[in-house]
């Protein structure tokens, strides 16, 4: 009896969430990206919820409860159309043109998702097709977010595997520190000067001026364009501010500290799972590293086979220097060098099971986020050679917490390579910083992915209520949230007061100077 009335009280609960219709869009053409967001909707899948994803990528196995609608052809034109962007020119970029070159990237990228076919697809949907909750990776291509009007404002939820854009606080409010919080596009630590705080601040009001009259216009209108046939279709911004609730890639054990507002969940690291099996080739060339195995990888966009011939000769050079170490390389195609006995290359690595394994010693990256999470929470030192965006940052942050070092690809000679990679490999401070890492970064409540679902869960149950956590800033605004109302009143009366003081001394010293005047005069007579 009592098991049936327990039955009774939680049935109505659970039955809220269990099995739901959940739209996941995912429009940026990124891998990185996908290996990242595919935790969130195939762990969704796996709970029992029908999971439909409107995404540039797709997976090869099949996922019971998930269903892909593939935006073709976007990756092609990216990197074969005339708008194409050449990655290593790119990188070699500084940091003010880099602006200009990643709002143009993001832009192309925008304009493709929306004259696809998948888009289409799911537009054709009936009007009143049911999703219990839309899920889209606000990175970029805000314009998709039209599909929250189209579906009926169902509860909406971000997520972002880049860290805290800077332009999240256009939409969930909260508070942005440029004097500790560099731009994601700087070189800057979270110690910064006087004079790198003056340069970070024009950073962030050189790219918002680009976002609100650049990126946020053009969003505009590519949502009119894409959703224009829906009745009563209101502003983007006003879609942006349905969106009540993000899941964000951060955690103070791998980088700055930022200031989150309650509907900003941290959920740093969600794409590291326990260590599977490896396969036995990559295994036994793992363990016979006789002092030990580096595992070399650029990622998953700027790729090894992009980089000059020479560049190729310099690593391989040095890696048949120190036969005492094996080198597992992330390569995309054919390599045409001859190549040492310790060196192995693959087109695909399990990255995060490898930097598990016991014998691995040291990770020659690129320094995206994720691949720094992943060697930040297997306690691996990195020598890091970032190329754009964010990875500059994350580099400047592995020297800052003495977890690795820092390289120049364009600058880099064979010395200098092989010095940094030794002072890595055998310098214990690296490895012991490195393990002080982990063990704050794993020593957590829950697992990040079992905090992600949470929150995607609890935004079903809680839809109509989601006021309840989001940050007052979103209401008062920037200038007013943030007190510079109050500052510039405060700044007029004490100007006012200065003048008036001043205009008192003026009065008195004028006044006096007449009565000195006049009794010298009368003196004088």
């Amino acid at each position: 009896m009592r098991f049936l009335l327990l039955f009774v009280a939680i049935f109505p609960f659970w039955c809220e969430i269990e099995g739901a219709n959940i739209l996941f869009m995912a429009p940026l053409a990124s891998p990185s990206h996908h290996n990242w967001n595919r935790n969130l909707y195939v762990e969704m899948a796996k709970r029992g919820h029908n999971v439909t994803v409107l995404s540039v990528d797709k997976d090869k196995e099949p996922t019971k409860n998930l269903h892909y609608i593939l935006m073709e052809g976007v990756y092609e034109a990216l990197h074969d159309s005339n708008e194409a962007v050449d990655l290593i020119e790119f990188a070699k970029l500084s940091e003010w043109g880099a602006f200009e070159a990643f709002w143009h990237w993001c832009s192309f990228n925008s304009r493709l998702t929306a004259a696809s076919k998948g888009i289409q697809t799911l537009l054709n949907y009936p009007d009143n097709f049911k999703f219990d909750l839309i899920v889209d990776d606000l990175s970029m291509a805000p314009f998709i977010l039209g599909f929250i009007h189209k579906f009926n404002y169902p509860p909406a939820v971000a997520v972002t595997p880049f860290s805290v854009p800077h332009y999240f606080t256009r939409t969930f409010g909260g508070h942005r520190q440029p004097s500790y919080v560099s731009h994601h596009g700087s070189q800057f630590s979270d110690k910064m000067s006087f004079y790198e705080r003056i340069v970070n601040y024009l950073f962030y009001l050189v790219d918002d001026y680009y976002m609100a009259y650049h990126v946020m216009p053009e969003q505009e209108s590519l949502m009119r364009q894409v959703f224009g046939r829906l009745r009563d279709l209101p502003t983007l911004e006003t879609l942006q501010s349905e969106v009540g609730l993000a899941l964000v890639n951060v955690h103070p054990a791998v980088e700055q500290t930022f200031p989150l507002p309650p509907n900003m969940i941290p959920v740093g690291g969600l794409q590291v799972r326990d260590p599977k099996p490896l396969d036995p080739p990559i295994k036994t060339f793992i363990e016979s590293g006789k002092e030990g195995t580096v595992l070399f990888s650029l990622g998953t966009n700027v790729k090894s086979e992009m980089l000059d011939t020479k560049t190729k000769e310099m690593f391989i050079k040095v890696f048949a220097e120190l036969p005492q170490y094996n080198f597992l390389w992330k390569y995309e195609s054919d390599l045409t060098i001859p190549l040492p006995k310790n060196v192995m290359i693959r087109p695909w690595l399990k990255q995060s099971d490898i930097l598990a394994h016991e014998n691995l010693k040291a990770f020659i990256s690129h320094c995206g986020l994720m691949s720094t999470q992943e060697a930040t929470w297997r306690g691996i030192p990195v020598v890091g050679m970032p190329f754009f965006a964010d990875q500059r940052r994350n580099a400047v942050g592995i020297v800052n917490r003495g977890t690795g070092v820092r390289l120049d690809v364009f600058t880099l000679t064979k010395e200098k390579f092989k010095a940094a990679l030794l002072d890595v490999l055998l310098n214990p401070k690296y490895t012991q910083n490195a393990k002080s890492r982990a063990r704050v970064f794993q020593d957590q409540m829950e697992k990040p992915i079992d905090r992600a679902i949470y929150w995607l869960e609890w935004a079903m149950r809680h839809g109509e209520d989601m006021q309840v956590i989001q940050s007052p800033v979103k209401e008062l605004g920037w200038f007013v949230g943030n007190g510079y109302d109050v500052m510039l009143f405060g700044l007029l009366i004490v100007l006012v007061g200065s003048w008036a003081l001043l205009k008192t001394c003026k009065v008195f010293c004028c006044g006096r100077k007449k009565r000195c005047s006049k009794e010298t005069k009368e003196k004088s007579n």
